[in-house]
């Protein structure tokens, strides 16, 4: 019995430091993270990390957090992360997120707010943190503007998954329901008793081929560049105009892609009687477009063009756009 019982207080004390380790542990991880970053001429502020959860769980708080990037000029500030994790598998961490955040950029300044928002990471066990996948949901997010307009949806979806038999390469998915034109916008929509004021769905499904993993080192500020992009599916479908893109896409060293992406549009005249219901072209310029428009298109109502990259041109069909646009590393 004796035995039994100082084998079950060692393995208490032993568990005691095992969780004092990780408490130390993750609050030495973050504190270094934000220093790291004002050496490299961030903001980077808090004003407390606390750690919480003993003994079966590391539940980590940052409060009154603000980062900002001096080289997008785009900042975030928050009341509070919270990073929680059980003791034994500290690699899965759940993070929540508060009700309002505040992202600033060079033009202005957005506050976001939603319901609900659940987010989760999940790294593997080595000492560089690779990712595996991670996951945010946000349940009606909304965005206003400090110019005055407002944004908003039913629910956001984002997931980022590693591919197992591809070196260095990330399915990327992400879904936004009943997305809200901003007010002005939907005031026109309403005076014009023709167009829904939300578009139902946008969804994005694709691949990403990277030049280094998403790592510890990718936090620390190692820049990654993408290889390759496989787009499986981008749509848009708003009332009876629906906008589908699918194809390959290979980029430099340099950053120049190259490669096509068909892109596909049903019920195309909906988005020319909107740009002339709300002035943004002339009417003889929507005439113009509608007429190149049904010179290319197939069918009556759907248009389906190629997006060619080409030895660092782009051209929609057989019209050229100019210098293709550069994919450099981030």
């Amino acid at each position: 019995m004796l035995r039994l019982v100082a084998v079950l207080v060692v393995a208490a004390l032993l568990w005691m430091c095992w969780w004092i380790i990780g408490h130390s542990a993750y609050q030495r991880t973050l504190a270094a993270w934000m220093e790291q970053r004002r050496n490299d001429g961030w903001v980077a502020d808090f004003s407390d990390i606390s750690t919480r959860g003993f003994p079966n769980r590391f539940d980590t708080t940052m409060s009154d957090l603000t980062l900002a990037d001096p080289g997008t000029g785009v900042a975030w500030s928050v009341p509070f992360v919270q990073f929680l994790s059980l003791a034994y598998r500290p690699h899965e961490v759940i993070a929540v997120l508060p009700d309002k955040h505040v992202i600033s950029t060079r033009l202005e300044a957005l506050q976001v707010t939603h319901d609900s928002a659940r987010a989760s990471i999940y790294l593997r066990p080595s000492t560089d943190l690779a990712l595996k996948r991670a996951r945010l949901v946000l349940k009606d997010p909304r965005i206003h503007s400090s110019r005055g307009w407002t944004v908003s949806s039913t629910e956001l979806r984002f997931a980022v998954e590693a591919m197992p038999v591809r070196e260095n390469t990330y399915r990327v998915g992400m879904e936004l329901l009943e997305l809200s034109f901003p007010d002005t916008l939907r005031r026109a929509l309403n005076s014009s008793q023709t167009f829904p004021v939300k578009i139902g769905v946008v969804r994005a499904d694709g691949e990403f081929g990277l030049d280094a993993p998403l790592d510890r080192r990718f936090l620390e500020g190692a820049n990654l560049g993408i290889r390759r992009l496989n787009l499986t599916d981008l749509t848009v479908r708003w009332g009876e105009f629906s906008f589908s893109a699918t194809g390959n896409l290979t980029v430099s060293e340099d950053g120049v892609p190259d490669g096509e992406i068909m892109l596909r549009a049903a019920g195309w005249r909906t988005p020319l009687d909107l740009a002339e219901t709300t002035g943004l072209i002339e009417p003889a310029l929507r005439n113009a477009l509608e007429t190149a428009f049904e010179l290319m298109s197939r069918h009556e109502d759907v248009l389906e063009l190629p997006l060619v990259f080409s030895r660092g041109q782009v051209s929609l069909g057989l019209v050229p756009l100019g210098r293709a646009p550069r994919l450099q590393a981030w």
